[in-house]
């Protein structure tokens, strides 16, 4: 049963602290109208309190009548819901810049209300053709770990180890009245092709195509944590200031680490995070001690040519500056 599911992903997963409050991320549809009866369940059992609320970005009519179906979808399972509103401008890139409106909104009120954590619909199949996409798109083993089940902010998919046919079957069996976004069917939006075109071809060849994805972005996030926390500590012991390591000392080490370590170092010296591409030239530039990389806002790294990468930036009147009082030549 799904609920047992649910409760398997919450403990497994360590997805909410005991004692603890929980908003639901409510849209009237089926993934949250299921995702909101496993938690009304499963709060006394695992020890939180759950609240629920629904989000209205003023975008179509019908925003509100979802909105209202979310509030007697939570008066049936006896969970307190509040409703809330964004306005997002018509444009480019609508649903990004709606998502990122939906989330500042829901963590205001999350903090309003002392909720530890927000939990949001995501399931499986979500979390499949999240990895195709990336993969289409070009990515690397941070990316193929797609959606996070528990994020640094608190957000959290309890969802993500149940299948959508599953969950949309739960959510029917208990509500009578379930929204339906009309933009899951419009074949404009990527992840829509990638359900309806994609995915069917795959499955006919793979029938457990969706779990072996999942896993992949589990494995994926394991191996990613693991080069961070190495990168983060090879980094302390190659750096010489904020703005200068010595690339002698990592030229040893395997790429996956080189790599990690001058992702950071990048990022830390200038606040920029380098793409692949940047990475594969900086890595060129470590190994042999010679070339430079121009990033963002005229910064550049540059070999010193004595075994040490350098951040630079741009001199007005030509050439390069240091960025730690020096002519950008090393100690």
């Amino acid at each position: 049963m799904l609920v047992g599911r649910v409760r398997r992903t919450i403990e497994q997963r360590d997805l909410i602290p005991l004692d603890s409050r929980v908003l639901c991320a409510c849209s009237g549809g089926p993934d949250s109208a299921a995702l909101l009866y496993c938690l009304a369940q499963l709060q006394p059992e695992l020890r939180f309190e759950l609240v629920a609320a629904s989000v209205d970005h003023g975008l179509r009519p019908g925003a509100a009548a979802d909105v209202a179906l979310a509030a007697d979808q939570a008066q049936r399972v006896g969970v307190p819901f509040h409703a809330l509103q964004v306005r997002v401008e018509r444009g480019a890139s609508i649903q990004a810049r709606a998502r990122r409106a939906r989330y500042e909104v829901l963590h205001g009120l999350a903090a309003r209300l002392d909720a530890q954590r927000i939990a949001v619909g995501h399931t499986q199949d979500d979390q499949a053709e999240t990895v195709l996409s990336r993969v289409l798109r070009g990515t690397g083993i941070a990316g193929l770990g797609a959606i996070q089940p528990r994020r640094e902010d608190g957000v959290i998919r309890p969802l993500l180890d149940s299948r959508r046919s599953e969950v949309h079957r739960l959510a029917a069996e208990k509500f009578d009245n379930l929204a339906q976004d009309l933009s899951n069917h419009d074949p404009k939006f990527e992840r829509v092709r990638i359900r309806s075109q994609v995915m069917p071809v795959l499955l006919a060849e793979d029938a457990a195509l969706v779990r072996h994805l999942s896993q992949l972005a589990d494995d994926a996030r394991d191996c990613a944590l693991v080069i961070e926390a190495l990168s983060e500590t090879l980094l302390s012991q190659v750096a010489v200031d904020g703005h200068r390591l010595r690339a002698s000392l990592l030229r040893g080490q395997p790429r996956a680490l080189r790599v990690g370590v001058l992702r950071l170092f990048i990022l830390r010296a200038t606040g920029q995070v380098p793409g692949r591409a940047e990475l594969t030239q900086l890595d060129r530039a470590l190994c042999s001690d010679r070339g430079e990389v121009w990033l963002a806002s005229d910064v550049s790294v540059r070999a010193s040519g004595d075994g040490h990468l350098l951040v630079c930036a741009r001199d007005p009147h030509g050439g390069h500056g240091g960025h730690d009082g020096t002519d950008g030549s090393s100690a």
